[in-house]
This record gives C-alpha cells, structure tokens and sequence, in this order.
C-alpha cells in the first residue's frame, strides 16, 4: 500500500485536527494508504482525545494493528500544555521540524509521498525560519526549482509568484521565468495526469490583458514574448486573456488543461471562493517526488475547538497517493 507522509502543520493551528479527521474519513472510505503521522506524540494524542478519533496510534516502526494510525515523534513539543490558537515561536520550529523529518523519509523511501499539514509564516518567521512556507523550503532542502499548482475539480492553476509582496513581482515577470516555469508544470503534469498535450491559458496582467497595450504594455513584452517560446518548443498555449473571465471559461467549456497565473491572490481569490473546501496544492518539481497539501492556512481562530473542515486536507491526502500509485 501507498505509504503517505502527513505532517501536522503548526500545532496551534487547526493543523492536528484535519490530519486526524482526514486520516478517519479515508480510512472509513476504505482508502488503500498507510498514514504515518509527523509532528509531536504529545499534540497527536491530544488531538485525538479531544477530536474523538477512534484509530489506535502506534509509534512508526512498531507493529501496527489494522485501521491503526502510526506516528513519529518529532520531540520538540513534550507537554500537553502548549500555546494555541497564537503564533509562538515553539510552534513555528516544530512544525518546520515535522517538515523536515518527512522530506528525509521521503528521501530515504520511508514514504512514496508527503503531505503537509498548514503553517504559519509568521510563526516560522519568529523561529528565525528562512522561509514564507513550504514551497520555497522544498525548493532549498530538494535542491531543485519548485512551482506551486493549485488545483480543484478541473481547475489546475500555476502560480508565477508566490508569497512575496506585490512590488516584487517585476523579478519574476520575465519571459525566461515565465517559460521555465510554465514548461517545468507541463512536463509535470503530463508525468502524472497522462495528458499528453496539455492546454495551457495565459491571464493576462493588467485589466482586460491590457487592451492591446492600451492599459499597460506588459501582455504585448512580457506575456506573449513568453507564449512565443513555449510555442517554439511545441506545447499547447494562449493567451493572454483577462484574468477576470479566463477561469469562468475554462470552467463553462474545458478550455485549459492549465492556468497560468501572475500572481498569487489573481487566482486565489476565485479558487478560494468557488473551491475552498477542495482546494490542494501540488509542489511542481522536475525530479517528480510528490508533495500536496490543503489550500487553507492555520486558522487560528477555529483551533483547537473541533470546528475545522478536514475536506480539503482528505482531499490533499487522496490526490498525493494516487499521484504515486502512477
């Protein structure tokens, strides 16, 4: 059975309680996985006391009866009596520990693919973390380039730009960027959807694409000098189209296998309203190894209080363990 590495996300957070909750939904849908937990043996046991999950845990290693839940203790975390619903600097360290525990079993074939549970950069930030989350960690432990994909129902959506402020986009907005990302997410896609000529869309930047240069001249310098070169290496791409249509179409008509978005809230404002309950993320990456996880962040004001929804994170687990049954 397909081993899936889940971390916990930030024990504050609603992180504990969706990972349980997701594992106790799949595996009452008869979901053919093996979940091994990442995070602290003291947050897992409270959260499955307080969440009612009736799965028996057993430390990784040890034999496990049936249905049971396996874990690996990070050992950060060893009271009960931790802070929640709050960033805090003992949070962001464990859960970029449980991040780093599970790339080394998926490294090591511990595991056949990684889901994480959600953080806080800000929580990260306090521990003196050099990263805005767990594309760019990936990137930097991997050694490899990472793109982010967002995905619901038949929505898949590149993000050019990720968490990074709105004044910084211009040093990703470059044709060379645009192409090797976007090349890097087909090739990608194609690995593990069986399309084999994906149908990339391009939105544009600025409102309406930019009329014909009339609103900016970024499509006419950027976008389509970009779509040019995907062309010239014979993959399936448009655009530019206004970003306030292009996913309704899509949708509507099964335009595009693929979106292209510039920046992170043009396409997360639609995904995350239409789709919030389905929302996953996929960590592009050349080598092929898998990692997913929810589109939602910690919710701090929900944790903790058995409120959280576990559907998108059930959702994050399904899609990584039939990505590496491909």
């Amino acid at each position: 059975m397909t081993r899936a590495l889940i971390t916990i996300g930030d024990p504050s957070g609603i992180g504990p309680e969706v990972a349980l909750k997701a594992i106790h939904k799949l595996i009452n849908e008869n979901t053919d996985f093996v979940p091994i937990l990442i995070g602290d043996e003291t947050v897992i046991k409270k959260a499955k006391q307080e969440f009612n999950i009736r799965e028996n845990l057993s430390r990784w290693g040890e034999k496990a009866q049936k249905d049971s839940i396996s874990f690996v203790d990070a050992g950060i975390i060893k009271t009960d009596n931790f802070q929640v619903c709050k960033d805090n600097k003992i949070s962001g360290k464990a859960s970029f520990e449980y991040l780093r525990i599970a790339w080394d079993m998926l490294r090591n074939n511990s595991g056949d693919c990684l889901v994480t549970g959600p953080i806080s950069k800000t929580a990260w930030a306090l521990a003196k973390i050099p990263y805005k989350g767990h594309t760019d960690a990936l990137s930097d432990l991997s050694g490899e380039e990472t793109c982010m994909l967002m995905c619901a129902e038949s929505l898949r959506v590149l993000l050019i730009t990720t968490h990074i402020p709105m004044k910084k986009i211009w040093e990703y907005i470059t044709v060379n960027y645009l192409f090797s990302s976007t090349k890097l997410t087909a090739e990608f896609m194609k690995k593990f959807t069986g399309i084999t000529n994906v149908r990339i869309g391009f939105c544009g930047l600025n409102p309406h694409a930019g009329e014909s240069g009339n609103i900016g001249t970024e499509e006419i310098d950027i976008i389509k000098p970009a779509i040019e070169k995907l062309h010239n290496h014979n993959f399936c791409v448009s655009g530019p189209y206004p970003a306030d249509s292009i996913f309704k179409s899509s949708l509507s008509h099964n335009l595009f296998d693929l979106i292209v978005s510039l920046y992170h809230d043009q396409a997360l404002i639609i995904l995350k309203t239409m789709f919030f309950e389905k929302l996953i993320n996929i960590t592009v990456n050349p080598s092929g190894w898998i990692r997913t996880s929810p589109g939602h962040g910690t919710a701090f004001d929900i944790a903790w209080k058995n409120k959280a929804d576990p559907s998108s994170m059930a959702e994050a687990i399904k899609t990584a363990v039939e990505m590496a049954r491909k």
